[in-house]
């Protein structure tokens, strides 16, 4: 059904312009305008059925992109905490995901984005299996989703890892899921690290997510225990192996880039890669902290990412927007450094609001008193706005949450159910 949106504020980047009608059509965005012959034109096209939304006392914004999560791991949230990464993957994390099974990562999965929905994101990327669990709730969801499917395996014989490569299901669920959900997910190759395969594999992988034309979704540099590892294993730091294996001959999604050197900062940018970062992940596993500052002034992709619930322990971006518009600014002693205007260009990620776009936005109330008086409205999105504002989430011109009643998922359903997984 087609939208108007009533004295609608937007967020633009040279201010707050207010418009009598906001029109949404066919999943895209028709119209802003204050011409209401215009507007009664809309109207009388879709022949008065129109869902029509009251902006007064509400702000547009882009709807929120989470370029970094695993969202089936709201299952794992809790548990493991206040130990570094290593010991907290492969002690506590591990062995409990090896008892998940597809019902329960579906239901995680589900609770992951239903979460995401109420605090304001539109579209993430996942890394997760099994890899349909996750795509059947995004069909749910209403969500935007690039899903990473996996194209390495580890068995273990003896106490021995070995790597196998999954082909064959990659390609299957590629020519399956790909553009589904009219277009609402992307498939992309997960290559999860440098240390959880082995290398020789991963050369094959490369080759695979070339062959496919697929971008790759990886983690790198996280910790200083990967990068040491990746010298001592194989001479050099975990960008340079994967460059001398032609990973960075497709688009990458390299999510953390915590411990970055200058080496590590031209691979990137020659690569045009995009990089996740995540702040509130890597702070609470003592990974270390992003260098964003340098991110940015270096001119690479920069997005903000929560990491799964495990490490987090929540999807909400609007925490990660507080963090990155002041965790710079105490550490350096520099509060001019990282600006509301770049904190959300990352959070949004390329999701812009124009005329002919995808309709993927929400609407934030802006009646709360923690966000009054406004004064300066950038200012007010980074470091005032909670993801309790969130007011209604529309993607692709579909309405999936107004006035904070979901229209799609539900939640008592999905909270019984992750609330009886056993782990």
């Amino acid at each position: 059904m087609a939208i108007l949106i009533k004295n609608a504020q937007i967020y633009a980047e040279n201010g707050i312009p207010t418009y009598q009608g906001f029109c949404i059509d066919g999943g895209r965005i028709r119209a802003m305008t204050n011409n209401e012959a215009e507007i009664d034109a809309f109207l009388r096209e879709h022949d008065n059925k129109v869902n029509i939304i009251e902006g007064r006392n509400k702000l547009i914004l882009p709807g929120l992109i989470n370029t970094h999560t695993h969202s089936p791991m709201t299952l794992l949230r809790n548990i493991g905490s206040d130990l570094p990464l290593q010991q907290w993957l492969f002690n506590e994390i591990i062995p409990r995901e090896r008892k998940l099974t597809s019902r329960s990562v579906y239901y995680g999965s589900l609770l992951g984005q239903l979460e995401m929905i109420r605090s304001g994101t539109v579209a993430f990327a996942d890394m997760y299996e099994p890899f349909e669990a996750i795509a059947q709730a995004v069909l749910e969801s209403g969500l935007k989703a690039v899903l990473s499917v996996p194209v390495l395996h580890n068995r273990w014989e003896n106490g021995a890892r070995i790597t196998e490569n999954t082909f064959a299901e990659a390609e299957r669920l590629i020519k399956k899921w790909k553009g589904a959900g009219d277009g609402r997910i992307d498939v992309i190759c997960e290559i999860h690290s440098v240390y959880l395969y082995d290398d020789r594999l991963l050369h094959e992988a490369v080759s695979f997510a070339k062959a496919n034309g697929l971008g790759i979704h990886m983690h790198l540099h996280e910790t200083k225990k990967e990068i040491s590892d990746c010298l001592e294993a194989v001479g050099m730091r975990p960008a340079a192996f994967f460059a001398s294996i032609g990973a960075f001959a497709v688009p990458v999604l390299a999510a953390h880039c915590t411990h970055l050197e200058a080496e590590d900062f031209e691979i990137l940018q020659q690569a045009r890669a995009s990089v996740s970062v995540n702040i509130t992940s890597n702070l609470k596993l003592a990974s270390g902290v992003p260098p964003l500052p340098e991110l940015l002034a270096a001119g690479i992709r920069v997005g903000l990412g929560t990491d799964g619930c495990a490490s987090n322990n929540n999807l909400n971006l609007f925490e990660e927007m507080h963090l990155a518009g002041i965790l710079y600014k105490g550490l350096r002693g520099d509060p001019a450094l990282v600006s509301p205007e770049q904190v959300i260009d990352a959070a949004v990620f390329g999701n812009r609001i124009c005329k002919g776009a995808d309709a993927d936005l929400i609407l934030i109330d802006l009646t709360a008193p923690h966000l009054n008086p406004l004064n300066d409205m950038k200012s007010a999105v980074v470091y005032s706005m909670q993801a309790s504002d969130v007011d209604t989430v529309i993607v692709r011109g579909e309405i999936l949450m107004e006035h904070r009643e979901l229209k799609k998922l539900d939640e008592e359903r999905i909270l019984y159910e992750v609330n009886h997984v056993k782990l």
